[in-house]
């Protein structure tokens, strides 16, 4: 079967279908929250209307005390999880459906802006003739630090790289990030491209407005998501 081409359309319904999951598992999240707080906030109370009695009490009486409230606290997580599991997920859970929501939504913008560079193989005005999202790799330094990074797509020819940085939502600080971060690991990660000029772009659905005047100021092409087309603003990209 013919492999159909990833659409705006079709980013953004996926964007919408995770969000809408994202939010369901926050409203699960909160109301366990909400049910945690209430057992704390009871276990203080009783700390505090208890707290004057202790310097009266012997040592095998305060240990005792101490036993029930900490009896009370595993029977209180206890009902927590039971309440999680009402709602129909397990605490253990949360943390990796968070992440796989994270990982999705950069899939399907990955893919997105992927096949707009690969058709046009330039990006601010310089033609390249490789494009890969294969760019992973951790290495050890001289000083013993161990140094990983990911780029989400390069593009080469023999004189420079553009590395493509993709976001759902540019934020900022993320521009500050890529030229503090990504043009050295590059260099240091990849050393037979050390030598070539490097340019960087920003690709987001949506951005701050802090995060393009960074990347204007810092030289930092911006790649956004225009109804079914990718508009591309570069006029002050600058080579590192």
């Amino acid at each position: 079967m013919e492999k159909r081409e990833l659409t705006a359309a079709d980013v953004w319904a996926m964007f919408a279908e995770t969000d809408r999951k994202k939010q369901e598992l926050d409203r699960q999240i909160a109301e366990g929250h909400r049910i945690l707080d209430e057992k704390l906030a009871e276990n203080n109370r009783f700390l505090i209307e208890n707290f004057a009695e202790t310097s009266n009490k012997t040592f095998a009486e305060i240990r005792k005390m101490f036993e029930e409230s900490r009896a009370e606290r595993q029977e209180n997580d206890r009902k927590l999880t039971e309440k999680f599991e009402a709602l129909g997920i397990k605490v253990k859970d949360v943390n990796s459906n968070v992440v796989g929501i994270g990982n999705s939504n950069g899939e399907y913008a990955e893919e997105y802006f992927y096949n707009s560079l690969e058709k046009k193989m330039e990006f601010a005005g310089v033609h390249f003739d490789d494009i890969s999202t294969a760019f992973k790799l951790l290495k050890k330094a001289s000083d013993g630090k161990r140094i990983e990074d990911q780029f989400d797509i390069v593009m080469l020819n023999g004189e420079a790289a553009a590395i493509i940085e993709i976001k759902y939502k540019a934020r900022k600080g993320d521009p500050k990030q890529m030229v503090s971060q990504k043009i050295s690991n590059f260099r240091f990660l990849f050393p037979d491209y050390a030598k070539l000029k490097i340019y960087l772009g920003l690709a987001a659905f949506t951005f701050e407005e802090s995060a393009v005047k960074e990347a204007k100021e810092l030289g930092i092409g911006l790649l956004k998501q225009v109804g079914e087309t990718i508009e591309y603003e570069t006029k002050w990209v600058r080579a590192y």
